[in-house]
Order: structure tokens, then sequence, then C-alpha cells
């Protein structure tokens, strides 16, 4: 719209000199009797007024075919907008689908390692973080049959914690480094008898503690911390994690030691629930 005032500012004020001055001419050339003169000249002076008139018409056919054009562009772009967003959902449907059937494959792999097991697997629906507790939320529950105190494993069959609570349709799990988490191990190649207890101090950095050490227990960084079965809360040799530091006391005792979760709560989206398993003696 500015460049058609523009024009209309640089060409309008010529036009109207032009035609005042064939008016004047005009008159001047019939008083004269000099018709032929005036129409001369009022062809001469007319040519401008054509040519000036002949660019605002071109000019207005120009605008015509941008806005014809625009208008073309913008549902070419929509069009094309919506066909991204179609394509968008059925990649994200595909991804959905292949995690889907990398999660059965997991199970069926569960399954078939650990045959006396009965698995259940459910997704994760919610992570709940307080002061004391670290607590996982399933989409599975009662009816299903799991039940408090169930276990719950990754796809590697590092624990991830246990059931403590449950109903239709939902379970929460506390997780293995919550403070009020408690299990019995064994530690590194000779089997050392130990507990895993939970910490308020480490559970804020991710970790927990070795505890309840045999006087002469020898504990070493990336001992890997297995459950030991014993007591039927938890099946035997579930992974829990890797030393990650021992603290020990003046006189060289171990005191306790740190110990990193193999499987990390927060990058948890399906996991599986032992209902059953062979108790050890």
């Amino acid at each position: 719209m500015r460049a058609f005032w523009n024009y209309t500012k640089k060409y309008g004020l010529r036009l109207l000199i032009v035609v005042l001055l064939a008016a004047l001419l005009s008159g001047l050339s019939i008083r004269s009797g000099g018709a032929s003169a005036a129409r001369d000249v009022s062809q001469a002076i007319s040519e401008p007024a054509k040519i000036a008139a002949t660019g605002v018409v071109g000019w207005l056919e120009g605008i015509y075919a941008y806005m014809y054009r625009f208008d073309e562009i913008a549902a070419e772009n929509e069009a094309l907008t919506a066909r991204v967003t179609e394509l968008e959902n059925e990649l994200r449907g595909a991804k959905e689908a292949m995690v889907e059937n990398e999660h059965y494959r997991e199970l069926l792999g569960l399954r078939s390692n650990y045959s006396d097991f009965v698995f259940e697997d459910a997704k994760v629906v919610d992570r709940g973080v307080s002061n004391w507790n670290t607590t996982l939320t399933l989409d599975r529950g009662q009816e299903s049959g799991i039940e408090i105190g169930d276990c719950v494993v990754d796809s590697s069959y590092n624990l991830v914690g246990q059931v403590i609570e449950t109903g239709n349709g939902w379970s929460v799990v506390r997780s293995v480094i919550d403070t009020d988490m408690s299990v019995g191990v064994l530690v590194g190649e000779g089997g050392t008898a130990a507990m895993i207890v939970g910490d308020f101090a480490l559970m804020r950095e991710g970790l927990t503690k070795l505890t309840y050490l045999a006087s002469d227990a020898q504990i070493f960084v990336n001992d890997i911390i297995l459950t030991s079965g014993r007591g039927g809360a938890f099946p035997q040799n579930l992974v829990i994690g890797t030393v990650t530091a021992v603290h020990s006391e003046a006189g060289g005792q171990i005191e306790f030691a740190t110990v990193e979760p193999a499987a990390d709560p927060d990058e948890l989206t399906l996991v599986f629930v032992i209902k059953e398993f062979e108790v050890v003696g």
C-alpha cells in the first residue's frame, strides 16, 4: 500500500499538470482558430498521461498477481505443515511400537532365562521423590496379581525395588535407594554377607549404603552387590549395583561402603514385577 501512494504522489501531480495545460491550450487554440495546432498540442501532452495510466494499470496487475500467488503459497504451506505433522505422528507411533516390541522381547528373554519366575511387565507412570522416599508408580496392580512385597527388576535383572502399595490398576514401588529399603546381600567374589540399607544423605546423591559387614570383610571399589536370597523377600543373585567408595574406621575395619544402583529409577520406562520365585532356604 505504501508503494501505491508513492507511485500516486510521483505520477499523479504530473498528470494533473498535463490535464491543466491541455485545457489551457485548448481554450487558446479555439480563441485563435488554430484547431489543428491545439489538437497536436493536446496529443503531445496526452502521451505522458497515457504512459502514466499504463504504468498504474501494470502496477495494479502486478499487485493482484502477487496477492493471488501469495494465497497459493499460503495454501501450499498450510498443506505441507499438515503433512509434516501427520508424518511426525506416524514416526512417533512407529518409535513407540519399536520400544514396545523391544520391551516384550526383554520380557521373553527374562522368562526364558528364569523359567521358575512368574513375571508381570508394567510401565512406569510416575516418580515420587521426597526428603525421605524415592518411589515409582506402575500401571499394573491387584488385577494383575501384583502384591505388596513383590520385588521389581529391569530387563537386565537389576533390582529396582519392592512393591509397598497396590490397588486396582496401580502399584507403588519403593526404590532400592529409598531410606526405608533394606536387603540382604552378598559382596564380591568371596560372597561376603552384608546389608543394603537406605541412607538419607546418600539417597539425595542417587546412592545407597552397604553396611553390617563382618569384622574381617574385604570390600573393594567396583565390587558387585547381589541379593543373597535369604529370608524369601528377594530372589537370589539380583544385581543391586557396584561399590563406589569404602569407608574404614581408624583401626582399619570397614565401617560401610557406598553403592551405586545398577538400575537408574529416572531412566526406567518399563519394569518387571516378580510375582513368584523359588525361595532359597
